[in-house]
């Protein structure tokens, strides 16, 4: 299993502000792995698969056929003048 390692305050859809531990963790997904940040829900709580980790393993949502699939990454740079 994952070991809580830092704890943060998260407000949930119904409005409230709850604190929830979080670890690091590997997460591997269609065949995709990455390194993430795992948030730990209270009792009840859905599994969620956050914006942050689908960019990082490279998969967007198809809504219409309710599946993911792989996108392409966007890199930027930022100059600093």
């Amino acid at each position: 299993g994952i070991t809580p390692q830092f704890r943060r305050r998260f407000r949930v859809a119904d409005g409230r502000v709850v604190e929830l531990d979080m670890a690091w963790a590997v997460v591997k997904v269609e065949g995709e792995m990455t390194y993430t940040i795992c948030v730990f829900g209270e009792p009840g709580m859905d599994a969620l698969l956050g914006a942050v980790t689908l960019e990082e393993l490279g998969l967007g949502v198809d809504p219409v056929n309710q599946r993911l699939v792989p996108v392409e990454l966007l890199l930027i740079g930022f100059g600093l003048a």
